[in-house]
């Protein structure tokens, strides 16, 4: 695997992209029109404002914040046990300004940030994040990439393209790029003795590939570009090339196959398959 900017790895790095992100939503949340917040976003039920509203309300789940009791029962595009949870902290916070929204932001992202950058602080620090029980490093790359996927999504409903090339966007290729031996070899299907890569144009610069080899008859994707000496078996490939914009938004479930445009060089069939399965956002 190659990648060019490199993500964030240590604690002050993901902190640093954490603060950079949840800026870039501030400073749209500030620049907003008349109308722009009730515009349709990509993500299916959300407003811009409701983009806003859950950015603040997951924030303060993390940071502690009990279980809003309240009946989401009528939303039909909650679909999930997470997407109940998630939609209840976003109702408790539906009916408030985006001002009193982008207050409550400061105060939080303030709050976190003084913690991260304590010195009693640790990287492996217990957390609990959205999917239960993690280190404070594992909550934190949970955290940018799931703030710099919603600041695409609000970017996307406004008609304002930007930060393709920031240590979030980085950190959520690499997670694409992480997610792609399971993608090819157990959920796509592809057959042992085919490579699928994935080839990234920008302005995240990266390459990632996988060869599926059948272990105990089992599919195994196996990662190429890896840096190691393992010498790889003669393989069929199939390569992906797409931009940094049309991979992400493909691997956040933000748009489909058929309307993320990429092209291929190998098996037509098997890219599709790839791309239907790369989704990795919940």
């Amino acid at each position: 695997m190659t990648l060019h900017p490199a993500a964030p790895e240590d604690l002050p790095a993901l902190t640093a992209a954490y603060s950079h992100t949840l800026q870039a939503i501030v400073d749209l949340g500030h620049s907003l029109r008349e109308g722009d917040e009730d515009r349709p976003t990509d993500c299916p039920g959300w407003t811009v404002h409701d983009q806003f509203a859950h950015v603040v309300s997951l924030e303060a789940w993390v940071q502690g914040e009990p279980l809003p009791q309240l009946d989401v029962s009528d939303r039909a595009h909650v679909r999930s046990g997470l997407g109940t949870v998630v939609e209840k902290y976003l109702e408790s916070r539906r009916d408030r300004s985006l001002d009193e929204l982008l207050e409550e932001l400061d105060d939080l992202v303030n709050a976190r940030i003084a913690h991260l950058e304590a010195e009693t602080t640790s990287p492996d620090d217990p957390a609990l994040g959205p999917f239960g029980s993690t280190t404070l490093l594992g909550l934190m790359q949970n955290r940018v990439f799931d703030l710099w996927v919603h600041e695409q999504d609000i970017r996307g409903a406004l008609g304002r393209p930007g930060n393709l090339d920031t240590p979030g966007a980085a950190l959520t290729v690499q997670a694409i790029f992480a997610s792609l031996p399971k993608v090819v070899a157990r959920t796509a299907k592809v057959p042992a003795g085919q490579a699928v890569i994935l080839d990234l144009t920008g302005p995240v610069v990266g390459r990632a590939g996988v060869r599926v080899e059948e272990r105990d008859g089992k599919p195994h994707g196996i990662p190429l570009f890896s840096g190691d000496t393992v010498v790889h078996p003669d393989v069929v490939s199939t390569t992906i090339t797409l931009s940094t914009q049309a991979a992400t938004r493909r691997a956040a479930g933000r748009v489909s196959t058929d309307d993320t445009h990429y092209t291929v060089v190998g098996d037509e069939d098997i890219a599709r398959r790839v791309l239907d399965a790369l989704v990795i956002a919940p």
